[in-house]
């Protein structure tokens, strides 16, 4: 049974949601540094979390992570890709259909798949009763047969936000992507560019942002969970950055690159002149 009743109804009661969308890289990042990164403070500035069921098979595959989101206090709720999103798109399947191409037309198999399933649908007027589940499993790359598809955690995210803002357009105060896949960046981007052509409303004040493990780091240094000298330890790898500078004439210069730890470190010390992104 899927979640969307509950998940509505907690919305509606609260008409202004702040809610975030878990994938499971930052999990496994807060699950692996919980003394820096506590369950029941990390995530106090959200109402709701929801957990698409693609990811949360992933995450499954790992006790630790299991355990951490145990310990969330607020609420969350495992949203199902074939019953949820179903309602959420207020059963229009072709429309959902729609959104999960524009969210996965950078794959090969899930054009591919597309493409059948637009077939099907033209020569019967409907859908196959499991087209979700066989989009799934076959439109996204696996190297092997017991491999989570590849890229399907992402789909379902963005999926997810757009069908949010699409159904609840006057109740939710922002959406949050906790995520550090800069994947879910070209989806989201790919969505918004498709957006007129798929009929779905979308209140363009309502904010979508990312949470990624850097802006978790910039949080955690400025509410003290962290020091900067453990920031080395913690990013011990270059990671890909979007942020902004804002200069003496007020206008603001946009940065995107591939950043090192030790550069990463020195934003750090003066980071009230940085606003990033991701």
């Amino acid at each position: 049974m899927g979640s969307y009743r509950d998940l509505r109804q907690i919305i509606k009661e609260k008409s202004s949601s702040r809610i975030l969308i878990m994938d499971n890289n930052n999990l496994e990042f807060c699950s692996q540094h919980e003394e820096a990164f506590p369950a029941q403070v990390v995530f106090e500035n959200y109402d709701i979390i929801l957990i698409p069921e693609w990811v949360h098979r992933e995450i499954s595959h790992s006790e630790k992570r299991l355990d951490y989101l145990a310990m969330i206090p607020t609420p969350y709720f495992i949203m199902s890709e074939e019953e949820d999103y179903i309602e959420l798109a207020g059963y229009q399947e072709l429309r959902l259909l729609e959104l999960i191409f524009h969210a996965a037309s950078s794959i090969s198999p899930a054009r591919k798949y597309y493409a059948k399933l637009k077939k099907l649908y033209s020569q019967n007027t409907d859908l196959p009763e499991n087209w979700i589940e066989s989009f799934y499993e076959e439109g996204f790359e696996k190297k092997c047969e017991t491999e989570l598809s590849k890229n399907a955690g992402e789909t379902s995210i963005l999926v997810l936000t757009y069908l949010l803002l699409h159904h609840f357009p006057s109740y939710i105060k922002n959406i949050t992507i906790f995520s550090s896949d800069k994947g879910t960046l070209t989806i989201k981007n790919k969505i918004m560019d498709n957006l007129h052509k798929m009929g779905l409303i979308h209140n363009p004040v309502t904010p979508v942002s990312f949470m990624s493990t850097d802006i978790l780091l910039i949080e955690a240094l400025n509410k003290k969970w962290i020091t900067i000298e453990d920031v080395e330890a913690l990013r011990p790898n270059a990671k890909k950055v979007i942020y902004s500078i804002k200069l003496e004439n007020q206008s603001s210069s946009r940065h995107e690159y591939v950043m090192d730890t030790l550069e990463f470190t020195e934003v750090l010390r003066e980071i009230d002149k940085y606003h990033f992104e991701f």
